[in-house]
């Protein structure tokens, strides 16, 4: 079984998804878990399930379904910090670690780094995330962006995106609460938006009433809905948004 599992994590990591991987994971689930059925050991049991659900991990975030993701990453750390080895495992750290960040699940993002050993920090994405925190907490984005632009961020984009967006809604509330109008260009940079029509799908994706006219938007601080994404993540970062507007100005 080992084996087959081996080979479903090989094709969930390719660049193309087969059309019929999400039934054919199913069955394998449904091996996995009748595996106690047979003659193994505790351990060989939690190792298989292990190893599944690292390809589970996988394909949940290529199609980036978050709920079924949020299962299989919380079943697989439950077993990594419980004892249960991968070579892998340090890389899955990184995912999870981000993910908490991203979702402002701060109380296991920081119980999480407390259970890491010791040779953890050694791995390259584990020390990302960590970098990009403390960086988000002092309004730093410079790495982020960075990331995001170089094309390493793989099955974790997802995360990144979310943080992103994040960003942005609290950067445009600002500009709502402070300014009267803003340069169409202004606000492209400061939002890091790249064009005036996707400037528009984010006014109305958010609920904002923006006027656009000219070469001015022009800001009327009402939103029909509360946007889910409007956290309290990066909140105390208002004064400095405010500043980055008068800089431009």
């Amino acid at each position: 079984m080992q084996n087959q599992i081996e080979i479903f994590k090989q094709i969930v990591t390719g660049q193309q998804l087969p059309q019929n991987i999400g039934s054919d994971i199913q069955k394998l689930k449904l091996q996995v878990y009748s595996a106690g059925d047979v003659q193994l050991s505790s351990n060989a049991i939690e190792f298989i399930i292990g190893a599944f659900s690292e390809v589970e991990v996988i394909y949940y975030l290529k199609i980036k379904s978050i709920p079924e993701f949020k299962l299989a990453i919380q079943r697989l750390i439950t077993l990594y910090n419980n004892g249960v080895e991968s070579v892998d495992k340090f890389q899955f750290f990184g995912i999870y670690l981000l993910y908490l960040l991203s979702y402002n699940k701060f109380a296991k993002y920081y119980a999480q780094i407390e259970l890491l050993p010791k040779e953890a920090f050694n791995n390259d994405l584990i020390n990302f995330v960590l970098r990009l925190e403390q960086e988000l907490s002092i309004g730093d984005y410079s790495q982020l962006y960075q990331y995001k632009e170089s094309g390493q961020a793989g099955l974790q984009s997802v995360f990144l995106e979310r943080i992103i967006d994040t960003i942005r809604l609290q950067i445009a509330l600002s500009a709502n609460a402070s300014y009267e109008r803003l340069t169409v260009q202004d606000a492209l940079l400061l939002l890091g938006i790249g064009n005036v029509n996707e400037l528009r799908k984010f006014a109305f994706d958010q609920n904002f009433e923006w006027k656009f006219e000219g070469q001015y938007i022009y800001f009327n601080f009402k939103k029909k809905d509360e946007n889910p994404l409007n956290s309290d993540f990066l909140i105390q970062k208002s004064l400095k948004y405010v500043g980055d507007l008068d800089s431009i100005i």
